[in-house]
């Protein structure tokens, strides 16, 4: 059988200083496992990024792509809630273009809201909630035969325009995680364009040419590796917490790759000319966690990976690991902490409280003086967050600014997720969601001047607003401009000198040049 997944960013956002962007550039990490999977039982698989699509091509011609490749099934992987409008509209003219083919969508946001989608959008013929290894090759074997899928786990599915929800019984293990490439890039077509033009950032301007962005970004080649699936932690914000994933498809454990699967990833990503990987999610209890990077850590310095590495930990670093980290080849690396806030008590009351103020600063004097780099992320919008611990973050990263040269940090605006903690009981986190359906974020992401990274999605009693809270961030968090209370009016600047049409008038005459 022929398989085609397709990527579909989110194309139409809006941020004043770059105009029109695209946001969600990045592939599930699982979409690649998928097609070889599919490709070890013998079915032909491929995956489209339709980013890298509609720059190669100006424009997405769904009638070119459908003719070349000749799917049977198209997949469309609707993991983060940014991708909802887009990803329900390629759907939609797939089936007008070729109603004969089946469209499957998974991903942690299809999962939470199956069967409102498969109520609601009829070109949908099925979607898989959770882990989705086993019931796609059911499916396809299905789709070819008796059509037949009561027996397939995790798939819901139409019967008679009645919605049918199998049991989500199936999860992945580590041994079938093993079995996987998460990082052949083979599998998807053009994808040295998106390893030279998409794997630098999260977001895209749509009005500049190829060369300008690249002379303006002037980042590494980044990839995520692939680790395991599930996690220990139960974030109040996150879609992908413990009990979020036991919802969405059952999980109730941690299925880890074994260190030399992952190190094989590492290598297959420095082979395809990545220059930078990223061991994200640290989703591993605590006394676990040097037995599970450590011998990765370990292997990369053997074989002299020369790639920089980032390792995001959720608990504090052991002496042992950080030890261990710096001696890896690549001299960017560095360790990702995220305390969100400097307040502790605030931190206990939404859960993420797993080191103290004190024990933090004692990691990262050691991280210091053994000469590693270093992260710290905080976070705005928090529930019952006060003004004054606001400015307590903006002051509290000041004073670690001055104190360590290695430091670095990354700042985000808490926005509510589908089947997060925060979205299964807001009563108790003080918050109002203002989406709850999937309908609710089909309309939101659907108008084109939005701008994801200062949008919250709720509001909370007692605690600044919104607009507050966004102004608050570009002020001091702004990571463009850097420069606290001017961030805003340089924007300002920004946006007019956009407007004006110099910037594309320069980009016209570089590009001429060229």
């Amino acid at each position: 059988m022929r398989f085609l997944f397709l990527h579909t960013p989110k194309f139409k956002n809006y941020y004043r200083p770059i105009g029109s962007y695209s946001f969600i550039v990045y592939p599930p990490m699982g979409i690649l496992g998928l097609a070889d999977l599919l490709r070890q039982n013998h079915h032909r698989a491929r995956v489209i990024h339709l980013g890298v699509e509609d720059l190669q091509h100006h424009g997405l011609n769904f009638e070119r792509i459908l003719s070349e490749e000749q799917p049977a099934i198209v997949g469309l992987d609707l993991h983060w809630h940014f991708q909802s409008y887009d990803v329900i509209e390629v759907a939609r003219k797939i089936k007008q273009i070729r109603p004969e083919i089946g469209i499957v969508l998974g991903g942690f946001t299809a999962s939470i809201f199956a069967e409102e989608i498969l109520r609601d959008y009829p070109f949908v013929d099925f979607v898989i909630r959770g882990d989705g290894e086993i019931p796609l090759l059911q499916l396809v074997e299905h789709f070819e035969s008796d059509q037949c899928y009561e027996q397939v786990p995790n798939l819901g599915f139409r019967r008679e325009s009645k919605v049918v929800l199998n049991p989500t019984s199936y999860q992945a293990d580590s041994a079938m995680l093993d079995r996987l490439r998460f990082t052949d890039f083979r599998l998807m077509k053009d994808y040295r364009v998106f390893i030279d033009s998409f794997s630098q950032c999260s977001r895209r301007a749509t009005e500049l040419s190829e060369t300008l962005q690249k002379r303006m970004r002037g980042a590494k080649k980044w990839f995520q590796v692939y680790i395991g699936r599930g996690c220990y932690h139960n974030c109040f914000f996150c879609g992908g917490s413990a009990g979020s994933q036991m919802l969405i498809g059952g999980r109730r454990c941690v299925a880890l790759r074994s260190p030399e699967k992952v190190v094989a990833s590492i290598e297959e990503l420095a082979s395809f000319g990545f220059e930078f990987v990223s061991l994200p999610l640290d989703s591993i209890p605590p006394d676990e966690a040097d037995r599970f990077y450590l011998p990765i850590i370990e292997q990369m310095k053997r074989l002299n990976i020369t790639l920089d590495l980032e390792v995001e930990r959720y608990y504090l670093p052991t002496p042992k690991f950080i030890e261990s980290f710096r001696g890896l080849a690549g001299k960017g690396s560095f360790i990702t902490l995220s305390p969100h806030t400097h307040n502790e008590e605030l931190r206990k009351k939404n859960g993420l409280y797993r080191y103290s103020n004190q024990e933090l600063e004692d990691c990262c004097d050691l991280m210091e003086a053994q000469g590693v780099n270093f992260q710290v992320c905080f976070t705005c919008g928090l529930p019952f967050e006060t003004r004054e611990d606001l400015e307590a973050i903006a002051s509290y990263q000041s004073a670690l600014k001055k104190k360590y040269k290695r430091l670095s940090f990354a700042h985000s605006l808490i926005e509510i997720e589908p089947g997060s903690p925060m979205s299964r009981n807001p009563t108790y986190y003080g918050v109002t969601p203002q989406r709850t359906t999937f309908a609710d974020y089909y309309r939101y992401h659907s108008v084109p001047n939005r701008n994801y990274i200062l949008e919250m999605g709720y509001t909370r009693a007692g605690c600044p607003d919104h607009e507050e809270v966004s102004s608050f961030f570009c002020r001091h968090f702004c990571d463009r401009f850097h420069s606290g209370w001017f961030s805003p009016v340089i924007c300002s600047i920004r946006s007019a000198i956009w407007k004006s049409g110099v910037v594309q008038a320069a980009d016209r005459l570089l590009i001429d040049k060229t």
